[in-house]
């Protein structure tokens, strides 16, 4: 059976702030959003104009955890856009740091 469709699926510590920043950088828009009873994001579908990137909160108590601060990452997701110039200005003012 073929694969018709692949979502980057990512763990973050605060993911309302996560899907706030990639609306506003990116003007992701949000879809299906799923919220335990505690008020942590179990799940959320970012749109970004077709191309879809799903985030949640961490959950350890599942064994589901998120990067923290000074964690080396090796994941990245390559985005197309339209502006590049115009979207790195969006993100670096809205706290991103270009290091390449």
């Amino acid at each position: 059976m073929p694969v018709h469709e692949v979502f980057p699926y990512l763990c973050v510590s605060n993911a309302a702030a996560a899907i706030n920043w990639y609306s506003k950088v990116f003007g992701a828009v949000e879809g299906l959003k799923l919220i335990d009873s505690s008020g942590k994001i179990g799940h959320v579908e970012l749109d970004f104009g077709g191309t879809t990137i799903m985030v949640s909160d961490a959950f350890p108590e599942y064994g589901v955890s998120a990067p923290q601060p000074g964690d080396r990452v090796t994941i990245a997701i390559h985005l197309h856009v339209d502006d590049t110039d115009t979207i790195i200005e969006r993100a670096v003012e809205s706290g991103a740091e270009v290091i390449h």
